[in-house]
């Protein structure tokens, strides 16, 4: 469990450090949630169920929005305002206005941990795959074994030698 939690960890780490909100993020990938949800252990599952309902929420809004400004309708203004001047003078101020967009100085950065993260992951993976063969091979070779109610002391003994010096060990030094 606590390899688990050390997965988490490390986990919410590196997407803390991305520091960017749901909807700036909402656009950049498709996650497929069922697929993640099965790979995690079940203790972090719920947590993990409401960062799905957060980025749904999220990606709805933003898809929920136009994707261009609805057009002013000048003629309108020009018809209704006493003064036509007027209109068009904030016709040609509102046509010089340049938001300007900020450069994005964030993605190399995050493409750079994600890639970290991606290996950082990958090894674990490896080594829990280790870890899964080493005890893999420790349960067959419990399960070749004879059974226990089969078996005498002896036998028992015959295949693990510092198991049996412990036990000599232990009935020498209580002896009277």
């Amino acid at each position: 469990n606590a390899e688990y939690g050390e997965f988490f960890q490390t986990f919410q780490h590196y997407f803390k450090q991305i520091n960017l909100s749901p909807i700036e993020m909402a656009g950049r990938k498709v996650f497929d949630f069922i697929k993640l949800t099965n790979q995690l252990p079940a203790a972090v599952r719920a947590d993990f169920g409401a960062l799905r309902s957060r980025y749904e929420t999220a990606t709805a809004s933003v898809t929920a929005l136009p994707s261009t400004l609805e057009p002013i309708d000048w003629n309108y203004y020009s018809s209704r305002v006493g003064d036509p001047a007027l209109v068009e003078d904030f016709k040609a101020k509102y046509g010089a206005v340049v938001v300007p967009r900020p450069a994005d100085t964030a993605s190399a950065g995050i493409a750079e941990m994600e890639s970290t993260f991606k290996k950082d992951m990958a090894d674990y993976v490896a080594s829990a795959e280790e870890r899964i063969a080493q005890f893999e091979s420790t349960l067959a070779a419990l399960a070749a074994e004879k059974p226990l109610k089969d078996m005498t002391v002896s036998e028992y003994l015959a295949d693990k030698p510092d198991l049996c010096a412990k036990i000599e060990a232990d009935i020498e030094s209580r002896k009277l």
